[in-house]
């Protein structure tokens, strides 16, 4: 039995070794997983955005200000002048909160009653969260600097766009964009695989269909089918999760239909590399994997080191997120979701070209 076992041990590491897109994908990839995944999986809010807004104009509120500055948790520090400017910066995603500093807050400093307010982005609960620990950390600490001694500073915080810190108006828009792109990624990725491993594929390659008929007959019912169960997950969203959609209907079906085709693009062409299923599902989960910790699923992406955010940027997950938090929770405008839909467009456009090209290569 022992040699038995043993010689089909032998003939299965013999038939990864010849295997070599297998061998490949098993290998390479969890090793550049791991050196991404060590930075990009943090729960640390390292850079924090900050607006100010100082109505006091003090000698104490330009030394907090300055303080602020120095600390190693804020990457940049914005004046702000109106409180309509406020809105538009988190509005905008520029800062994650707005410090406000109250007329008479040197005053109330000495007499150990003074308060500040701290705007914070909900969109962004859990960051929001630990920034706001942070925040209070860095206050407490300049009295102690600046005094010798702590004053109590009162901290008000208001929460824009989820001002209870409902965790589920954070998580649900995330699990609707990225459940939407596993099963996209999954049908398209098996469909010219599946062809070959079942001995179909140059059956279709007579026929009189061109190949980009050929690929849009695999796009299509991926298309619909990844479109019904973005509705499924969005009744769910609505009705058990009590997610508010306070934006357009037909604005965030435009953004799933564009966000499937982009997908699918990238299903498509992987597909189009594969001899085999497992190897078209082991090649979808090295893309999926990435596209999770860098686009802002789990952790900001400012927080990732500076030579990695620029990863982001190719992948149509961060954008969907984006369009669709604004979609449920602030009712983002057409006019604002052209800078998120085209980069999707785009990119959809680039990986369909890609699959085309391994498809006639592959095809001949």
């Amino acid at each position: 039995m022992i040699s038995r076992l043993f010689a089909l041990m032998k003939k299965e590491f013999l038939a990864i070794k010849n295997d070599k897109k297998s061998l490949v994908v098993v290998i390479i990839p969890p090793l550049i997983q791991i050196f991404i995944f060590a930075f990009a999986a943090t729960l640390e809010v390292k850079h924090i955005n900050l607006a100010v807004f100082d109505k006091d104009g003090s000698v104490q509120s330009q030394q907090l200000i300055q303080h602020l500055k120095t600390s190693e948790y804020i990457n940049s520090l914005r004046r702000v002048e109106h409180l309509d400017q406020i809105e538009e910066l988190i509005d905008t995603e520029k800062v994650l909160a707005t410090l406000v500093i109250p007329q008479g807050f040197a005053k109330n400093l000495t007499a150990a009653d003074a308060e500040v307010g701290i705007i914070f982005d909900g969109r962004h609960s859990n960051t929001a969260q630990i920034a706001e620990g942070y925040l209070t950390a860095i206050i407490t600490n300049f009295t102690a600097q600046t005094f010798n001694r702590e004053l109590p500073i009162s901290l008000q915080s208001h929460f824009l766009y989820n001002q209870n810190l409902n965790n589920f108006w954070w998580i649900v828009p995330n699990l609707f964009g990225s459940i939407t792109m596993i099963v996209a990624m999954i049908l398209t990725s098996l469909s010219i695989a599946r062809e070959r491993e079942l001995g179909t594929f140059e059956q279709i390659l007579v026929t009189p269909l061109h190949p980009f008929e050929i690929l849009l007959g695999k796009l299509l019912p991926a298309l619909l089918i990844s479109t019904f169960e973005s509705t499924l997950i969005l009744f769910a969203a609505v009705f058990l999760f009590d997610v508010p959609v306070i934006g357009s209907l037909p604005l965030l079906y435009t953004g799933v239909v564009i966000f499937l085709f982009s997908m699918s693009g990238v299903g498509l062409f992987i597909s189009a590399l594969s001899n085999t299923q497992q190897q078209a599902i082991l090649g979808s989960f090295v893309f999926i994997l990435p596209s999770f910790l860098l686009s802002g699923f789990a952790t900001p992406i400012e927080n990732m080191p500076s030579w990695l955010q620029p990863v982001a940027e190719f992948l149509p997950l961060k954008y969907y997120l984006l369009l669709i938090k604004g979609v449920f929770l602030k009712d983002i405008s057409w006019s604002d979701s052209v800078e998120l839909l085209l980069p999707m467009i785009g990119l959809g456009i680039v990986f369909m070209g890609i699959a085309m090209m391994f498809f006639r290569k592959h095809s001949r």
